[in-house]
């Protein structure tokens, strides 16, 4: 017998967490683009 709402809470928090890696990296990648076209021109 598993308990199913744990089950639902864990993979709801580790959904959480990747998109806020996902969306951390993007706008860490967005500021050094940008920084990179700063210098570049």
């Amino acid at each position: 017998m598993t308990p199913k709402p744990l089950i639902l809470v864990a993979a709801g928090a580790s959904g959480l967490a990747l998109l806020a890696v996902v969306f951390w990296a993007w706008r860490t990648g967005g500021l050094a683009i940008m920084q990179l076209g700063m210098s570049l021109c």
